[in-house]
């Protein structure tokens, strides 16, 4: 008997120490004098995600609004930004807030620590009979794990990062200017893969969101595995994606002789939180009047000439990843 309730408080002390741990994992500090939560099941989405005709996003950007067509896509939005919103919207409505804060729990002084008075972004979103949310977002947490979020002057909730990175990455590919190669800005992308002649060459950011290339020149900081960037390899790295960044594109119906059946090189974009590509190019061969080379974009399934030269970039940065190897590289 003494032992079986040995037992029992062995695992009720492990218990109690897992929670410890979680909790200093989503705030990044110890909860001295924390406000009481509770945990609230399915998402914090008000209104019913089929029934949202219009999104409204202010701050931190230029304003943009997206109405629904009544066919059910967002105007203003390529298919392949139409996708991010629906992702976005469908991750209000059913992902649970990690933590529960009541508008008694917290002082206005706490609000604008955490980034919500006024907020770094937020949403309006208004349901086809008229109801809307605004929903505003804040600062992230130590952790960077889970971001601040509030409903109207309502509770406070801490929901997990990726939230707010697919709203912010569905409005930069709303709101990217039209005849760019590039579905979506650098400044959202996190990684990086090119695929030439069969090999794999992968670019990341650190967390100080320098680039690297990830085989060669970065090293581990002691006592774990994190990543720090060459600063002047960093550097090289961020102006040929730079100027990637910046590069036109011609959209041109598909032909069987773009060389594209089997193409030379496929590049493929990841943002921080994406478990998938967010963008996948394909580059082909020679235009025939030389305008440039074919490139097809698979998320849109269009196909286009860019510039002479495209492909210097995409060679500059093959060959960074070669002389900055110091083992074979993967």
């Amino acid at each position: 008997m003494r032992l079986s309730l040995a037992n029992l408080f062995a695992v009720a002390a492990a218990c109690l120490m897992g929670a410890l741990i979680a909790a200093i994992a989503v705030t990044g500090r110890w909860p001295v004098d924390a406000p009481r939560t509770h945990l609230e099941a399915g998402g914090i989405l008000p209104l019913e995600t089929e029934e949202v005709v219009r999104i409204e996003i202010e701050g931190g950007g230029q304003p943009l609004r997206l109405d629904r067509a009544p066919g059910g896509n967002w105007q203003l939005a390529g298919a392949a930004a139409a996708d991010h919103f629906a992702a976005a919207l469908r991750l209000l409505a059913v992902t649970p807030p990690r933590r529960v804060l009541a508008a008694g729990e917290y002082s206005k002084t706490q609000l604008a620590a955490f980034g919500l008075d006024p907020p770094r972004f937020w949403l309006a979103l208004t349901a086809a009979g008229g109801t809307q949310a605004e929903i505003g977002f804040g600062e992230l947490t130590p952790a960077e794990n889970a971001q601040y979020v509030r409903i109207g002057r309502r509770q406070l909730y801490l929901l997990p990062s990726d939230v707010g990175a697919e709203w912010q990455l569905a409005r930069d590919m709303a709101a990217r200017p039209p005849g760019l190669l590039l579905p979506v800005s650098i400044s959202q992308v996190w990684a990086i893969e090119i695929v030439e002649g069969g090999v794999l060459r992968r670019f990341e950011r650190d967390g100080a969101g320098l680039w690297f290339h990830h085989s060669g020149q970065h090293v581990h900081a002691p006592g774990g595995l994190v990543h720090h960037a060459d600063p002047k390899v960093a550097a090289l790295i961020a102006a040929e994606l730079e100027r990637l960044d910046r590069m036109p594109f011609a959209a041109a119906a598909a032909l069987a002789a773009a060389g594209l059946v089997h193409p030379a090189t496929i590049l493929l974009l990841y943002s921080r939180y994406s478990a998938g590509p967010v963008a996948r190019l394909e580059f082909g061969g020679a235009a025939a009047d030389g305008a440039g080379s074919w490139v097809h974009f698979r998320q849109r399934d269009s196909m286009g000439t860019v510039s002479p030269g495209s492909e210097q970039p995409l060679a500059a940065l093959v060959r960074i990843a070669a002389t900055s190897c110091s083992a074979p590289c993967f």
